[in-house]
């Protein structure tokens, strides 16, 4: 994978973030598996409307990576200046927000939970072991630590996961 894939399907209105390249680079250099069923994937145009029916969001959300059953995660232009990372299930379910920036995201992502977008991020992950390479990178890397289970992020969910899902019922409501 290479940044020029993933950016690609970013709209102009969403900036890439430096953090995102350098996970592509982490990647590439170390491979698989970053932690849990995680996997880079570079978004277009049509996942976006097989996700919701139509094209009407395009300009909204920009996918970056998905989980095994196919959920998405994508950076979203909250309308805010705010560009938080999303959860959207692939059967329409686990639609919250992550994290509040792309950096935030990496720290959760090296906890080691299988399916961020479905996991109980109160407690720490069951039945997955996290990557250490993965976490000492982004310990050093980004002058940071990493928590044990993601319940800082919980309180972000509870708040961005009304404006999150509130955003996509209204565009799925208005466009169906």
């Amino acid at each position: 994978m290479n940044s020029k894939d993933i950016k690609k399907g970013f709209p102009p209105n969403i900036p890439f973030p430096r953090e995102l390249e350098q996970l592509i680079d982490w990647t590439n250099q170390n491979g698989y598996p970053i932690s849990g069923y995680f996997e880079l994937r570079a978004g277009d145009k049509d996942t976006m409307f097989y996700w919701f029916g139509f094209r009407d969001v395009d300009e909204k959300l920009a996918q970056f990576g998905a989980g095994a059953d196919g959920s998405l995660y994508c950076i979203w232009d909250a309308g805010d200046q705010s560009f938080p990372v999303v959860h959207l299930g692939s059967e329409g379910d686990g639609i919250k927000v992550l994290a509040a920036n792309f950096k935030d995201f990496l720290r959760l992502l090296a906890i080691g939970y299988g399916e961020l977008g479905f996991e109980d991020l109160s407690k720490p992950p069951e039945g997955s072991e996290p990557n250490l390479i993965f976490q000492n990178w982004v310990k050093s890397q980004f002058n940071t630590n990493i928590p044990t289970n993601g319940s800082e992020f919980i309180t972000l969910e509870e708040n961005g996961k009304c404006q999150f899902a509130n955003w996509v019922d209204h565009v799925c409501k208005k466009y169906n």
